[in-house]
């Protein structure tokens, strides 16, 4: 996966903001809920915080920096206020007590290689005998490998993506999609989640969409460069190439992109969920000049 900051966001947004460029007291780690997180903390305990709000469309920043900065305390306020909390941008018993609650029938997220977090970690117990290894919430080469052989037995399509199928698969459930044509187009929407990359790739081709559409260069501090599917964008400026979310466009298809042209959907990134893409651009001025955009998508094969 490309780690990259949004280049839209990089205007408005200063990397000290999300806690990045800040020296922060470590403490120790427990299990996500088990400690009250507030301000300037620094840990694993964080990142898994910021997976969660950034699942539910709280937590908007590209990564999960695990430093409790002012996007994560932003993110917070924001939870609580849906959820009539006590606003105070603290992540305490009470906020916990509704992450749970509200995580309770929601269906899993995507994952795919590069991915971290609690999601992960429940990832890797339900593989059961297919992951023999510690679980440590990293979907590194191990885990893609265990998914693999899981969807391999389970008569799914092999691509290593723990989408809504593998899920089911493992957790003894029924899918069902929802036609593209119902999904919102809310950039933070959960509903267009409904589709996955499992079965869903020729049943897309050919459909049409709008999508919320930014731009991204394969330069900048901590980039490096690859993207989600291997694409070396680095040396191959000249591809086209977008992120997407796996359950809305599948990973390796064809799209063509209005005023874009044609691309693979190669790469993924936390603020990319629903109808949203991200489109890589080689030159930085291009992509801020690109800004933000309603575009239509459809997808060739």
């Amino acid at each position: 996966m490309v780690t990259r900051k949004n280049i839209v966001r990089n205007v408005v947004t200063s990397t000290a903001l999300a806690g990045m460029m800040f020296a922060s007291p470590v403490v120790s780690e427990a299990a996500l809920g088990d400690q009250t997180l507030s301000y300037g903390e620094k840990h694993g305990d964080v990142v898994e915080l910021q997976d969660v709000l950034s699942a539910k469309g709280y937590f908007d920043y590209h990564t999960s920096t695990g430093y409790y900065g002012s996007i994560t305390e932003d993110a917070v306020k924001q939870f609580q206020d849906a959820h009539g909390l006590a606003v105070d941008g603290i992540a305490g018993p009470n906020t916990f007590a509704a992450i749970e609650k509200a995580n309770q029938g929601q269906a899993h997220r995507t994952l795919i290689a590069g991915d971290r977090g609690h999601q992960v970690s429940t990832l890797q117990e339900e593989l059961g005998g297919y992951y023999n290894y510690n679980v440590d919430g990293i979907y590194g080469p191990i885990t893609e490998k265990a998914v693999r052989a899981f969807q391999a037995d389970n008569g799914l399509r092999v691509d290593g993506i723990a989408g809504a199928n593998t899920w089911a698969a493992l957790t003894g459930k029924t899918v069902q999609s929802t036609p593209a044509s119902t999904k919102s187009t809310t950039s933070n929407s959960t509903s267009a989640k409904q589709t996955n990359t499992e079965s869903k790739s020729s049943e897309q081709s050919g459909q049409e969409f709008k999508v919320e559409a930014t731009a991204y260069t394969a330069y900048c501090e901590g980039c490096s460069g690859v993207t989600a599917t291997g694409i070396d964008l680095r040396a191959n400026p000249n591809q086209k190439v977008i992120a997407v979310d796996p359950d809305v466009i599948p990973l390796g298809s064809k799209v063509h992109v209005e005023g874009y042209g044609t691309a693979i959907a190669g790469d993924t990134g936390g603020a990319i969920q629903g109808n949203r893409i991200d489109l890589f651009m080689p030159e930085r001025q291009d992509a801020l000049d690109f800004g933000r955009k309603t575009v239509t998508v459809t997808v060739l094969d």
